[in-house]
């Protein structure tokens, strides 16, 4: 089966999103191929350098792939292409994916991987998509009332064969500390108070190596080595020791056995395996709304302090962190739900067609 998957080409988790659910698909024995759309109106929006491109193509890994202008473009790219399933992970594809659906007549898939007025501002792709996918509840809410019964939710996966520990990390000397996102507004006061927080602590004595990775746009990170945005986090995860994060950010973190420590808009603390037991999925928000504390400073310094003198808890913590990463954050189990969601939407798209028949999905 070959699926085409539409994506932008940005330094954002949807790029990596992408790129990870593709990889794995060449693992489950789907052929996956990444239309980018890429024209003026994208370069212009995304602020890509050369640079940047080469270096996210690069991280690709000879995953199949290619650039369309238009609509039109990207039908006679694909012309020859035999896909079976189109696949778009942005509201800047969903256009060109109802094309590919029509012309082809395949089924038509959209991941959302963002909390909008899906139902108001793309109503057509909404109604037209054979099945949607969430990348969590409070997406899956926002997809709209009349579409749930499409909606399956699909949690973000990690590469756990790539991001991993590396084994030599010492936990010794300096607690190393890092912000890792890429935020704005409300969502970068978890940087802030971070910042804060070591602030408060080197004058009192307290060595720490502070870093941030990505932006935290409208946050004071003042304190904190600022890197902005790097095409490979995977160096400074595996130093480290410890990642302020949410999100995507927050399970590479602990993928790589940092211990977790959820900051958004609020506070959620050390993520711990608890908080996965009974099969519950707790939202890696730091929203309030989500039940997240408000940001305090002291909360902060209390749980860097307790792992600057107990290196012996930061050693457990961060193999705990690892474990939680291997049970809940795994791309692979993340790639097979959305292969069933494939093999859902191959059948009602054929129903559609007024032939009743199920289509192998083995043999596509």
């Amino acid at each position: 089966m070959k699926v085409l998957l539409l994506s932008i080409i940005a330094k954002c988790g949807v790029f990596t999103h992408v790129r990870e659910l593709s990889l794995y698909l060449q693992k489950l024995g789907i052929k996956p191929v990444i239309g980018f759309i890429h024209n003026e109106r994208t370069i212009s929006k995304f602020k890509l350098t050369d640079t940047d491109l080469q270096a996210m193509i690069k991280s690709l890994n000879g995953i199949k792939h290619f650039f369309y202008e238009s609509n039109e473009d990207l039908l006679d790219k694909i012309s020859d292409m035999k896909i079976s399933l189109v696949h778009a992970h942005s509201p800047l594809t969903f256009a060109a994916a109802m094309k590919v659906s029509d012309n082809l007549n395949i089924p038509f898939v959209i991941t959302l991987h963002s909390t909008l007025d899906w139902s108001k501002l793309h109503p057509i792709s909404m109604k037209k998509a054979d099945c949607i996918i969430a990348i969590g509840p409070e997406v899956a809410k926002s997809a709209g009332s009349s579409y749930q019964e499409k909606v399956h939710i699909i949690f973000n996966g990690i590469d756990l064969e790539r991001y991993k520990p590396y084994e030599n990390t010492s936990i010794n000397g300096p607690l190393r500390i890092m912000w890792m996102g890429r935020t704005n507004g409300a969502a970068s006061m978890g940087a802030q108070y971070l910042a804060r927080a070591v602030r408060i602590l080197r004058k009192k004595g307290i060595p720490v190596e502070a870093k941030i990775i990505g932006y935290a746009v409208g946050a004071d990170v003042g304190g904190l080595k600022n890197y902005n945005w790097v095409h490979d986090p995977l160096p400074y995860l595996q130093r480290n020791h410890i990642v302020f994060a949410r999100g995507r950010a927050l399970r590479e973190a602990m993928a790589c056995g940092n211990v977790g420590i959820l900051v958004g808009q609020g506070y959620g603390g050390i993520v711990r395996e608890d908080w996965f037991e009974n099969g519950k999925k707790p939202q890696l928000s730091g929203s309030l709304k989500h039940g997240y504390k408000k940001h305090d400073v002291s909360l902060i310094m209390k749980d860097i302090l307790f792992f600057h003198r107990n290196r012996t808890e930061l050693a457990k913590a961060r193999k705990a962190a690892r474990k939680i990463a291997e049970m809940h954050f795994d791309a692979r189990i993340m790639t097979e739900h959305t292969c069933n969601v494939y093999r859902k939407a191959l059948k009602l798209h054929s129903h559609k067609q007024n032939n009743g028949n199920d289509i192998p999905f083995e043999n596509q």
